[in-house]
C-alpha cells in the first residue's frame, strides 16, 4: 500500500480512492487528478501536480478525460502506465496534425496555429507527441481495477471524445472539463460542439451522485449540490446565447461578433492574440446551432436574427 497520508495535499475520498488537486486550485493549465489504489492502480487526468504524481509508485493505467494538455501534462511521470482515452480521439495523442485537427478550423490563419505549436512545445515537442494507445474507450465501457469499477460516460461537447467516469459503487462522478465553474461552458476547439454539450449536461443530470470531481477549481463538490451547480453552468451557455441575438438586431461580420466579448469580456482585450482565436471559435459554434434552431442567418457574409 502506498502511504498517501504522508501528503497534506491528497484526500481519500473513498476507500482506495484519492483526490490530487491540481496547482493553483486546479486552474489552467492544471487539473485535478484522481489516484486508484487498487490491484490496477490508476490515475485519472495525470495533470494535477508532477511532484505528486511521481510519489505514486507502479501506476499501470492513465484515464485520460480527452486530449488537452492541462490533462495529461504529466502523463510521462506514469512512464509505466498504460493509456486510455475515448477512440474519437486516440489518434490525436499519436500524431501532432490530427491533434490540430482537433483544434483549429481547415481555414484558421496558419500564423495562429504556428503560434499556438509554438507555445504548446514548451511542454511537449511536436516530435515527442507519439503518445501510445492501449485501450480505446467507449460510452458505458466499463473498467475493472480490481475492487473499483468505473464506468465511462461519453460527454460530447467540451472536445469530440470527452468523458466523464462514474464509480457506481462509491456514486462518485468525475467530471472533468464538465467543470462547475463560474465561467461556464468552453467549447472553443473546432471539434467541440455546443449542442453535444448541452445534451452532455442533460445526460449528468440524470445521474444523483454522493460526491462529485471537477476537473478544474473546486474540485470537491457535495452530491447534495451538484443539480443547482450543474443547471447554473449550463445557464451560462443561454446568456451567451440571448447576448449573441441582441448583438445580430443588425447585420455583423464574423469578426465584429467576435470582437465583442461575448464569452471572454473585458478579458478579451487584456489578451487578445491568446483569447481572439477561442472567442472567434466558440462564436461560431453558437452561430452554427442557432442557424440550426432557425433562430439566426447567414446573408452575404453577415449574420442576423431570424
Amino acid at each position: 500500500m502506498i502511504l498517501l497520508a504522508t501528503s497534506m495535499k491528497i484526500q481519500e475520498v473513498a476507500r482506495g480512492i484519492f483526490f490530487i488537486p491540481g496547482r493553483n486550485r486546479g486552474a489552467y493549465p492544471f487539473c485535478n487528478s484522481i489516484y486508484i489504489e487498487d490491484e490496477v492502480r490508476a490515475v485519472i487526468d495525470p495533470a494535477s501536480d508532477k511532484k505528486e504524481l511521481e510519489r505514486l509508485q507502479d501506476v499501470r493505467l492513465a484515464i485520460l478525460s480527452h486530449f488537452h494538455l492541462d490533462h495529461i501534462r504529466e502523463l510521462r511521470s506514469l512512464p509505466g502506465a498504460e493509456v486510455a482515452i475515448h477512440s474519437s480521439e486516440s489518434g490525436a495523442l499519436g500524431d501532432w496534425r490530427k491533434l490540430s485537427g482537433l483544434i483549429f478550423f481547415a481555414d484558421e490563419d496558419r500564423a495562429e496555429i504556428e503560434a499556438w505549436i509554438e507555445s504548446q512545445s514548451r511542454l511537449f515537442k511536436p516530435e515527442q507527441w507519439n503518445f501510445r494507445i492501449s485501450r480505446k474507450l467507449n460510452d458505458g465501457d466499463e473498467i475493472d481495477l480490481g475492487k473499483t469499477r468505473i464506468k465511462v460516460i461519453h460527454a460530447p461537447g467540451h472536445t469530440v471524445g470527452h468523458c466523464c467516469f462514474w464509480f457506481p459503487e462509491q456514486e462518485i462522478l468525475f467530471t472533468a472539463d464538465i467543470d462547475l465553474t463560474e465561467f461556464g461552458p468552453w467549447y472553443g476547439n473546432a471539434c467541440s460542439n455546443l449542442e453535444e454539450f448541452c445534451n452532455s449536461l442533460a445526460k449528468l443530470k440524470a445521474l444523483r451522485p454522493k460526491l462529485v470531481v471537477t476537473g478544474h477549481e473546486d474540485g470537491i463538490v457535495s452530491g447534495s449540490t451538484f443539480q443547482g451547480r450543474l443547471e447554473k453552468f449550463r445557464s451560462v451557455v443561454f446568456t451567451r446565447e440571448n447576448k449573441l441575438l441582441d448583438a445580430l438586431s443588425s447585420p455583423k461580420s464574423l469578426d465584429e461578433i467576435a470582437g465583442l466579448g461575448i464569452i471572454y469580456g473585458e478579458f478579451l482585450a487584456k489578451a487578445p492574440a491568446a483569447l481572439k482565436p477561442i472567442e472567434k471559435r466558440m462564436v461560431i459554434h453558437h452561430l452554427k446551432w442557432l442557424e440550426q434552431k432557425g433562430m439566426a442567418r447567414e446573408e452575404s457574409g453577415r449574420w442576423i436574427r431570424a
